[in-house]
């Protein structure tokens, strides 16, 4: 629950901000466009899209966080602040609490705080926000805002909300994507080496392999992406091996109705239910599954299925990239054996190319062997 603070507490928190001291490996925004620098954190927009979907001009951004304190920083984005704005003056807004995945949402009588970076820690967040469009006019080019806040932990387990920050991006077109930054635990603060929590991987433990995302405590690797047609309704789906790179058991389950994927033509596929998620538990609002277990170095692998219906009228699919991301949820099985979600992670890659030949990935989705051909014949013309 949120607490009310008198005007002069509000300063001396301002104060206490402004003189935080940042760690020596925090990146920061230095050289790097379509990033914004304040006092304990900074925001950098690493993949941008505006595409069309049922009437509606969506925007999808995915904002790369960064703690440069030397003490573990908790954000959230507050409800309602979300706005994007192109250049014909269409406004473009967050419409529910599912458009924004991967961070807490603070409001006045809630927060949440399971977005929790430690020192020098990175993690992303997506938003999307809509308009609806009908047939006016769009733009192409976009400002997106949105305002994050601080939430401060006091004794007792109790939270109270703190700074509040306007975060914003200009010249935004369709397609934008950041180079990845360096790894952040590449010169670490002495702070953070001498604190007495788990300490990150000295080495990114991806490798900078573009298809591998990492979180810290765990890895997320593609192993898979398999594409296939049934009737009105194309279908791809990502394997992704997961890793356990911390020293204790790490619990993971995929959130509810968090699957999306965008491919190069910018068509939207969704994970649609439960049956399109395998090797994984699921998170909903009332409930949690804990099954997926990893042990200390210990690999598993799930696999989520994305699809998209052409509905007369609409483009068919023809892109053989594919930019998927979905959440995961990390879980604590407490005492009482009741569950507690811990934190967020959005998994995302970008820019992916089917691992497995069109001719397996339709024979096992109920494709037939013309269409396999047609889009093998389609993939070495690309090649050209």
């Amino acid at each position: 629950m949120a607490t009310f603070r008198t005007t002069a507490s509000v300063l001396l928190l301002a104060l206490a901000a402004l003189g935080a001291a940042a760690p020596a490996g925090a990146a920061g925004c230095e050289g790097v466009q379509h990033c914004v620098d304040v006092p304990r954190f900074s925001a950098r927009l690493s993949d941008f899209r505006a595409i069309e979907q049922s009437g509606k001009r969506v925007l999808i951004a995915t904002v790369k966080f960064e703690n440069k304190t030397d003490q573990p920083l908790i954000l959230g984005y507050v409800t309602g602040s979300g706005l994007g704005i192109d250049e014909l003056g269409n406004r473009y807004t967050i419409s529910d609490s599912g458009s924004v995945r991967g961070i807490g949402l603070v409001s006045r009588s809630s927060l949440d705080t399971r977005f929790t970076l430690q020192p020098g820690e990175r993690a992303d967040a997506r938003f999307e926000l809509d308009w609806r469009a009908y047939n006016q006019l769009a733009g192409v080019e976009f400002r997106l805002e949105m305002a994050l806040r601080e939430i401060e932990a006091l004794p007792g387990n109790q939270y109270r909300a703190g700074r509040e920050h306007l975060v914003s991006f200009a010249g935004l077109r369709d397609g934008l994507l950041a180079p990845a930054p360096a790894p952040a635990a590449g010169a670490p603060p002495a702070a953070a080496q001498a604190a007495p929590a788990t300490p990150e991987p000295a080495v990114d433990p991806c490798g900078g392999r573009p298809a591998c995302f990492s979180a810290g405590t765990f890895t997320a690797e593609v192993t898979g992406l398999t594409t296939s047609q049934q009737s009105n309704y194309w279908y791809v789906q990502l394997r992704v091996r997961f890793q356990n790179h911390s020293g204790a058991p790490v619990i993971l389950a995929y959130q509810n109705g968090s699957g999306t994927l965008v491919d190069g033509d910018g068509l939207r596929y969704k994970v649609g239910s439960a049956k399109d998620v395998s090797g994984i538990g699921i998170v909903t609002r009332d409930s949690a599954d804990p099954q997926f277990v990893l042990g200390p170095g210990e690999t598993r692998t799930a696999s989520l299925t994305y699809a998209y219906h052409r509905y007369a009228g609409s483009p068919t699919p023809g892109s053989t990239v594919f930019s998927p991301d979905f959440v995961v949820e990390q879980l604590e099985v407490l005492p009482s054996r009741q569950i507690r979600s811990v934190r967020e992670h959005l998994v995302s890659f970008t820019g992916l190319a089917a691992k497995d030949s069109p001719a397996t990935a339709l024979g096992t989705g109920g494709g037939d062997a013309a269409e396999a051909l047609k889009k093998l014949g389609d993939l070495f013309r690309k090649k050209k």
